[in-house]
């Protein structure tokens, strides 16, 4: 053990001999009335202050959630600002960048394939014919190379 754990022990051993003499002493010389009047005195005096202690922990709690809401106040409207001139930014954007170069992309695809129909150099290929074109060549290199063992 520790020499600070040795003290303690024979620090409460001590104490506990101290009371129990002073309940013999009381107990002999009949003074438990007036005992009982100064623990219910302290008792009385430790409740007030503990009450004290609860209605300033209120107040400084109700006071602490004031500032903050005055401090969160301006910044949660300066966000509502900033999301709002995100969002018109977006739109601009959107209206005036976005979707004309998909318009005009289209435009030009779809002219390319009624062009190239009409001119007689192929006929307008579907993205499905494509796909399966590419994956025949890819299963022909795969047999050439012998990668090929039936399993896609």
């Amino acid at each position: 053990m520790k020499r600070w754990q040795i003290y303690a022990a024979a620090g409460a051993a001590g104490l506990l001999l101290v009371a129990i003499g002073c309940l013999i002493w009381f107990s002999i010389e009949g003074w438990w009335p007036i005992v009982v009047d100064v623990v219910l005195s302290f008792t009385a005096l430790a409740s007030m202050v503990m009450l004290l202690a609860l209605i300033l922990a209120v107040f400084f709690f109700i006071r602490t959630l004031r500032e903050l809401k005055a401090e969160l106040t301006p910044v949660l409207e300066s966000l509502k600002a900033t999301s709002s001139a995100v969002q018109a930014t977006a739109t601009t954007a959107t209206n005036f960048g976005v979707k004309p170069a998909i318009r005009t992309a289209s435009f030009v695809i779809g002219a390319t394939e009624v062009a190239s129909l009409v001119l007689g150099r192929g006929h307008a290929r579907k993205r499905s014919e494509k796909r399966q074109r590419r994956r025949q060549e890819i299963e022909h290199e795969l047999a050439a190379k012998g990668d090929l063992n039936g399993a896609r």
